[in-house]
């Protein structure tokens, strides 16, 4: 992609928004006119690829933090990076944590895939969300069977098709992105508290975390009612206005703002640490969360492609000189 053209396409937009009003004009509320190099690139974004990742993740069995094939859940998303033509890395981290009445202490694994930026590679941008799952206990067990479809192989399938599609595009952004999908969220946020904590101390510069948590249940197929939550923070206020801005120039999703659930995902710890963090989660309660009818076939991948939209047009918008 390259700076000039999306300069040339953003000026253009403003320049056109500008001389169309008037004193005289009435005060109608248009919708944005998106970008033509991002509308192509985001294109490619295919809900058939988000429900292979998915049905792929959900296959394993289990993905529970503490079951005995963690580092091959982390594994099978390095290589799926790798696939696409990234550098990954499984970030490994030790937890303790009392279960089943008895203290386990594990090594669990985040996977990081990198693009390095070529201005600022010093920069960062991230999108992940957590590849662990569990079921309550009231339910299965846990280490047995935990298929964890939407809550969160959705997260993950959308940061695989991200970083998918702009390998494809060919993009060489400014600022380096991250894509991480981050383990043991569900035993406590402890990949994201780890991945934030170490960021913190070694003074990187992360501009803004996107977290995708739950992103692929919608029940109704009427997309004007399709409604994604986001998230913020008191310093991510910006991010949020913006994201917002995306949802109503490229995709056929409403938003909202309903902050109740902010401190139990992955951009939680990157808040704490001072970095800016969103996070999406449809706004439809999914009835299957943590139960093993959290499957495949409950998710809607429509709607899934619309938030992966959202997160893609956000790391193209923020990473480029405009």
């Amino acid at each position: 992609m390259k700076t000039k053209q999306l300069f040339f396409f953003f000026g253009i937009t403003l320049f056109g928004i500008l001389s169309s009003c008037s004193k005289d004009d009435d005060p109608v509320i248009k919708k944005p006119i998106p970008d033509p190099e991002i509308m192509s690139i985001i294109q490619n974004i295919k809900e058939d690829s988000l429900q292979k990742y998915v049905m792929e993740l959900e296959s394993m069995g289990t993905r529970f933090a503490l079951a005995p094939n963690r580092r091959d859940v982390a594994m099978f998303i390095k290589q799926k990076f790798e696939h696409f033509g990234y550098s990954a890395t499984l970030d490994s981290f030790e937890i303790s944590v009392y279960y089943g009445g008895a203290l386990n202490v594990t090594w669990q694994y985040n996977v990081v895939a990198t693009m390095d930026g070529t201005v600022y590679p010093d920069s960062i941008s991230i999108i992940g969300g957590h590849h662990d799952c569990t079921v309550r206990a009231s339910s299965g067990d846990p280490m047995v069977s935990s298929p964890g479809a939407n809550d969160n192989a959705s997260g993950v399938a959308t940061t695989l098709e991200v970083a998918r599609v702009l390998k494809l595009a060919g993009v060489e952004p400014t600022n380096t992105i991250k894509f991480i999908t981050f383990a043991a969220e569900e035993l406590g946020l402890f990949g994201s508290k780890d991945y934030a904590r170490k960021a913190y101390s070694a003074h990187k510069k992360i501009k803004m975390m996107l977290n995708n948590d739950m992103v692929a249940f919608w029940s109704l197929p009427d997309t004007s009612n399709w409604t994604v939550n986001i998230i913020d923070y008191p310093n991510s206020y910006l991010l949020r206005t913006s994201a917002e801005q995306v949802c109503k120039t490229y995709t056929s999703l409403k938003t909202v703002t309903d902050n109740t659930y902010q401190n139990y995902s992955d951009s939680y710890p990157f808040h704490l640490n001072g970095f800016e963090a969103i996070f999406f989660i449809s706004d439809a309660d999914d009835p299957n969360y943590h139960t093993p009818m959290d499957l495949t076939t409950a998710c809607n991948f429509k709607f899934c492609r619309e938030v992966a939209k959202v997160n893609c047009v956000l790391l193209l918008q923020n990473n480029f000189e405009l």
